[in-house]
């Protein structure tokens, strides 16, 4: 049950979140709001509240604020008047209230890791030899458990994961590595990396990899006052911004493969599991998919929030709109390409659940 409440919780506080920042900015410019919706398809539940009605639809994969006078066309309901028309307000207005969904999402994620890093912390492991395997090139140098690692070739070690990223692009290219004891005393050595079999503490066989045969000491948390974690939280964000971008330019260059894009049965497996994991975990999932919900909608893809920004700012640089039948075309093959998309995505999820 903690799977399936977490499930609903991310799944409906993200979009909430992308749909609120639509709506927030809306209302900043005095634009008419109709309806404010947290899903699609058949409404469970409605309220109304001053002009604009507040509903909740069975279907959660999605959400949408229904904003007066859309389209300059657009018939004016009674209870609005044309001057809270969305059509009729500056392009930049327009450009605003669109881009606010995504920029919620990121904003989002930077609130959840502000809050994870001043209540828990970051989970941080120093690159300090925590045990020696035996029978590797750790084990025939000068380390001893205990030993911190300072440099290697130079650069400086902050963290225990900074150094199989090195290992790995060495390869058997051989090592300066600078350490120093516990009672300050410093070591500088030659050591040549091996390419064998990671094996776990406990006991599981890895996929080989290059190494030179140390563990690392138990993780530690960090601690951070409120304003610290502030910046921390941006900092933590930043990463999952720059992690997601990477993932996505990998899929067009083709340097990763498209079978290994999921669509909404592998989020929802995700957060499943980390819901066994406690709160952290899907704290820090829910902040992942919410930059990934940002970034997506970000594409210039007609359909998506990004493509409808692509045309206000042919707007506001050539002063006149993008006719209307340039708008409905693109809309076409926008809407054909995501249909596409999450088709394969979702047959990505089938296949997985077969094999």
């Amino acid at each position: 049950m903690s799977g399936v409440i977490a499930v609903i919780l991310v799944f409906g506080g993200l979009i909430f979140f992308h749909e609120l920042g639509h709506f927030i900015v809306a209302r900043v410019f005095s634009m008419g709001v109709k309806t404010f919706s947290l899903g699609f398809g058949p409404v469970l539940f409605r309220f109304k509240r001053g002009k604009t009605s507040y509903q909740l639809a069975a279907l959660p994969l999605g959400g949408f604020v229904s904003l007066v006078g859309e389209s300059a066309d657009a018939e004016i309901p009674e209870e609005f008047s044309k001057e809270e028309s969305f059509a009729l307000r500056p392009a930049w207005q327009r450009f605003m209230v669109i881009a606010a969904g995504p920029v919620f999402n990121l904003v989002l994620a930077w609130l959840i890791c502000w809050g994870l890093m001043w209540t828990s912390g970051r989970e941080f492991t120093p690159p300090v030899v925590g045990e020696i395997i035996e029978d590797t090139p750790a084990a025939a140098s000068p380390l001893e458990p205990g030993d911190r690692i300072l440099t290697i070739n130079g650069a400086k070690i902050g963290k225990f994961r900074e150094m199989p990223r090195m290992l790995q692009e060495s390869k058997e290219q051989e090592l300066l590595i600078t350490a120093q004891r516990k009672d300050g005393t410093l070591l500088s050595f030659v050591i040549t990396p091996e390419f064998r079999a990671v094996i776990t503490p406990d006991g599981k066989e890895e996929a080989p990899q290059w190494g030179i045969g140390i563990r690392s000491v138990k993780s530690e948390f960090l601690k951070f006052g409120f304003l610290e974690a502030a910046r921390e939280g941006v900092v933590e964000a930043g990463n999952m911004v720059v992690f997601t971008w990477n993932a996505l330019r990998d899929l067009v260059t083709r340097k990763v493969s498209f079978s290994n894009v999921g669509g909404p049965v592998l989020i929802v497996q995700a957060i499943h599991s980390q819901a066994d994991h406690g709160l952290i975990n899907v704290l820090l999932l829910a902040a992942l998919i919410s930059v990934n919900l940002g970034l997506l909608n970000l594409l210039p893809i007609p359909v998506l929030d990004g493509g409808h920004l692509i045309f206000l700012l042919v707007e506001m640089i050539g002063r006149r709109p993008v006719p209307v039948y340039i708008q409905e075309k693109a809309m076409i093959v926008g809407l054909f390409l995501l249909v596409t998309l999450m088709a394969a995505a979702t047959f990505n999820d089938v296949m997985r659940l077969l094999t």
